[in-house]
């Protein structure tokens, strides 16, 4: 007598299916997964150019306006999770150098008007931070260190130094084409200001004690490049008075907006 197996096919078949989709599903899931940047900090260095318009103005004396073009230096590293670091390190560290330029109208109500004076700055900042993952976004507060040179030529040399303590973050989110988009809020207060003034043979040096600067930043990134728009504002109280002769740097107010691009490598 032969015994017979019975096989129900269509169980078979229906089983099969549930496996085949269920292993596309999960294919397509790790393939969508690959294609999405990772909103973490990365390793990477990134040079950048910038345009801006410039106003500065101590109310009352006088305004200094310029169109500016600026060069841009950056280098992150964020060992992230490999060794000898935990999962959980998600620790960077920055360090940036910008340098701007540009020619500035002067107007004073007091002393007249002067076109095409020399202006130019650069900064130079050492940053660290830690990515905070919300689940929907990504953001990373940071903090560190400073430092603003400021020339500027008005028939006599001026110029500023500042030491800075910047304290801020930037929220990081996916968008539908794969791009990023990072909004960065700072706060920079100042550690200590000098004003430099060279009037003749007579060179005044005036301590500034008191102020702080507001940066604002939101930037469309791409895999290897981004842009957008840029805001910087300084408010400064008044320096010290310089002798032999009576002389001190007014309460200032700076204000810079800009565009800036970058290619990352």
């Amino acid at each position: 007598m032969t015994n017979y197996v019975s096989i129900n096919h269509s169980k078979v078949a229906s089983a099969s299916l549930k496996t085949s989709l269920a292993l596309a599903a999960a294919l397509a899931c790790l393939s969508v997964a690959a294609q999405i940047p990772s909103l973490a900090t990365s390793s990477e260095n990134t040079f950048g150019i910038s345009a801006s318009n410039y106003k500065y103005d101590e109310p009352g004396y006088m305004t200094l306006k310029a169109t500016k073009l600026g060069l841009d230096l950056s280098s992150t590293y964020a060992p992230g999770a490999k060794w000898p670091h935990n999962a959980s390190d998600a620790w960077f560290y920055k360090a940036q150098l910008s340098y701007a330029s540009g020619k500035a109208d002067y107007t004073s109500p007091i002393s007249g008007n002067l076109n095409n004076t020399p202006h130019w700055y650069y900064e130079a900042r050492a940053l660290m931070g830690k990515d905070i993952d919300m689940g929907s976004y990504v953001l990373s507060p940071f903090a560190g260190l400073g430092y603003r040179h400021l020339f500027n030529n008005l028939t006599y040399d001026r110029v500023s130094n500042y030491t800075t303590l910047p304290v801020g973050f930037t929220h990081k989110i996916s968008l539908a084409d794969q791009s990023q988009l990072h909004t960065t809020f700072e706060y920079m207060h100042l550690l200590s200001g000098e004003q430099r003034v060279k009037l003749g043979n007579q060179t005044y040096n005036l301590d500034q004690r008191s102020g702080y600067g507001i940066r604002l930043d939101m930037t469309r990134r791409y895999s290897t490049w981004s842009m957008g728009p840029t805001l910087t504002y300084w408010h400064l109280g008044q320096s010290e008075v310089g002798y032999p002769t009576p002389l001190y740097e007014p309460k200032n107010n700076t204000l810079e907006l800009g565009l800036k691009g970058a290619y990352r490598f």
